[in-house]
């Protein structure tokens, strides 16, 4: 683990009870992954469209990068199943996700420009964050 997952703007969360833990963490202008022992980045720059989608279980944002590849941050966080727990537990991250939503949001340029802070999401959805 990098002690950068648990930075003012990370996020770690294991979006379903069968999935691996997911960690993102935002490093200057770049976003960093990691799931499993797989390990990535994507500049903010490289980013085309972020999409907040507002589900019963949790919001989950959308990142779609420029070359058409896909990001998805879920808030919900499932527990590993132990012996005398019950199955299925979850919470919500929403402390963490709304940190690193909001800083991806604002050092995100827009349309190819390298100004930080120039996309902006409909009222809305902002009131959601």
């Amino acid at each position: 683990m990098d002690t950068q997952e648990f930075s003012r703007y990370g996020h770690v969360v294991r979006p379903g009870p069968f999935r691996r833990t997911q960690a993102f963490w935002v490093n200057g202008h770049v976003l960093h992954w990691r799931k499993g022992r797989e390990k990535g980045h994507l500049p903010l720059s490289d980013i085309a469209a972020l999409t907040i989608q507002h589900n019963p279980s949790g919001r989950v944002c959308l990142l779609t990068a420029r070359d058409g590849r896909t990001c998805r941050i879920a808030e919900r966080h499932w527990f590993r199943w132990r012996i005398g727990e019950r199955f299925g537990s979850s919470e919500l991250h929403a402390a963490t996700f709304t940190s690193l939503v909001s800083i991806i949001r604002r050092r995100m340029p827009t349309n190819g420009t390298t100004e930080p802070g120039a996309f902006s999401l409909p009222m809305e959805s902002e009131a959601m964050l």
